[in-house]
């Protein structure tokens, strides 16, 4: 039982060509990012397509397990949260440090209750600050949940928007940007 990558600290994975990351375990992200007060960065030119395990987020944690920051700088990424997971953010019942996006083309869709950016499904489930910089964005988020933003049950901080191009949808009852 472990994530497809585990980053426990300060790590930067820079994207070159293209790779696939899936995750089988259940409660367990694609790509874990570091417990809190580390941050994650992903840049660079190239593909990444990241599938996270049951209960946990494609990007960032996993049921229960407190993530740091996650900063997403380039390159062309897909994050698919698994069953009650965000895209990118917290797993069920976890906790997620402020996600910032610079650049680059992201998709994210949260699994059953989870936002696309931010909080996943259930109560105590928490995103920080979510920082929206440029790039192009497309979320879904999952019944019940924001495209970014909080899932069914969660809650999130602050979003800030300053740039990009950005399409967020949320799942039935919910806002595409806000809560759900």
């Amino acid at each position: 039982n472990c994530a497809g990558i585990t980053c426990l600290g300060n790590a930067t994975i820079n994207l070159y060509g293209g790779s696939i990351i899936h995750c089988s375990s259940n409660n367990y992200p694609g790509i874990q990012a570091g417990p809190q007060g580390n941050t994650l960065t992903i840049q660079g030119t190239g593909s990444l397509n990241v599938q996270g395990g049951s209960n946990a987020a494609g990007i960032g944690g996993g049921s229960g397990i407190t993530c740091g920051n996650i900063s997403l700088k380039g390159g062309a990424i897909t994050a698919c949260g698994g069953q009650y997971g965000a895209g990118i953010g917290s797993g069920q019942g976890g906790t997620c440090g402020n996600i910032e996006i610079v650049g680059g083309e992201i998709t994210a869709t949260g699994g059953e209750g989870a936002a696309g950016i931010g909080s996943g499904s259930g109560i105590n489930t928490v995103c920080g600050n979510i920082y929206l910089y440029g790039g192009t964005i497309n979320v879904c988020g999952g019944d019940g949940a924001a495209g970014i933003g909080s899932g069914s049950g969660g809650t999130c901080s602050s979003i800030e928007i300053e740039g990009g191009t950005i399409s967020a949808e949320g799942g039935s009852h919910a806002a595409g940007l806000g809560s759900g």
